[in-house]
């Protein structure tokens, strides 16, 4: 089955999107210009603008029932992406987002490894570099990441949060954010004034330590309390490409993944909640 894709937003990552979709069989990309007019016959669209626009860009053709691939975050407020939520339940559409790194083979491999290391005491996530941007805070650039690979590590949501700006102001271009789930923190250090890039999570569990570290030749290191270092093995397959394959499955099948909106919505209510204890000076907030 041949697909037709609209892709909105054609910056760097919006030209990562579309050299990958073109490397796959049976598919072709039109670019459309954001508030452009809907080409006809569309099969699913992605939307890969600013984060603040991602909802007002991806509503329409979610209202028209159209599959659509929404970069991450989902939205930047509670009430866009419940906005989408609820529209999305009420077509029918698929709504895929794009959160790369649960497609990571590194992270995939470390998900299988878990289980065997005893009891999850912490998550530690670092996501840092020296490009700003201007339509949205730090939080909303590196959080995504972090609290959906813990999502999916920790199966539940987190509760409240506690947060605190580096570099002052309520958007601010650094940040540590501390999430409970349960019992169990996950500590954040986001910035945007970083000199060196890094986007590294250190998963401390009962019998042994896993990092994942996306910036390192070595992405996957096993750390074993008896003090012996492994580096598991994992596919080689771009995430990217990964991530894409699910969506055009997901397309050609029809089928809604509720997780999909469960696992969007989660996200944009943590940051949500981080940002508010930020503006509160580090009081906790919970998430809702």
């Amino acid at each position: 089955m041949s697909l037709r894709l609209g892709l909105v937003g054609h910056g760097r990552w919006g030209r990562n999107l579309e050299r990958t979709l073109l490397t796959l069989p049976d598919v072709t990309v039109t670019v459309i210009a954001r508030g452009g007019s809907r080409p006809p016959g569309l099969d699913g669209v992605l939307v890969a603008t600013q984060s603040a626009t991602h909802a007002e860009t991806a509503l329409p053709y979610i209202e028209a029932g159209i599959s659509t691939f929404i970069e991450k975050p989902m939205a930047t407020t509670v009430f866009d992406a419940r906005r989408i939520e609820a529209i999305a339940r009420r077509t029918g559409s698929l709504v895929f987002v794009g959160h790369i790194f649960l497609y990571h083979p590194a992270f995939l491999a470390a998900l299988q490894l878990l289980p065997a290391m005893g009891d999850v005491r912490y998550l530690y996530c670092e996501g840092m570099n020296g490009q700003p941007r201007a339509d949205s805070s730090v939080l909303w650039d590196w959080l995504p990441h972090d609290l959906s690979m813990a999502l999916a590590i920790l199966k539940r949501e987190p509760e409240s949060v506690t947060a605190w700006s580096l570099s002052g102001g309520d958007t601010p271009a650094a940040a540590v954010s501390k999430f409970q789930f349960g019992n169990i923190p996950v500590v954040c250090t986001t910035s945007w004034e970083s000199l060196y890039p890094r986007r590294r999570t250190t998963v401390a569990c009962q019998t042994a330590t896993l990092v994942f570290d996306d910036k390192s030749e070595q992405r996957l290191t096993l750390y074993d309390r008896d003090g012996s270092i492994t580096y598991p093995t994992f596919s080689d397959e771009l995430p990217l490409t990964l991530e894409m394959k699910e969506f055009l499955n997901a397309v050609r099948s029809g089928k809604t993944d509720p997780a999909q909106l469960e696992t969007g919505m989660a996200v944009v209510r943590a940051i949500a909640a981080a940002e508010e204890s930020i503006r509160r000076n580090g009081q906790a907030v919970l998430v809702q």
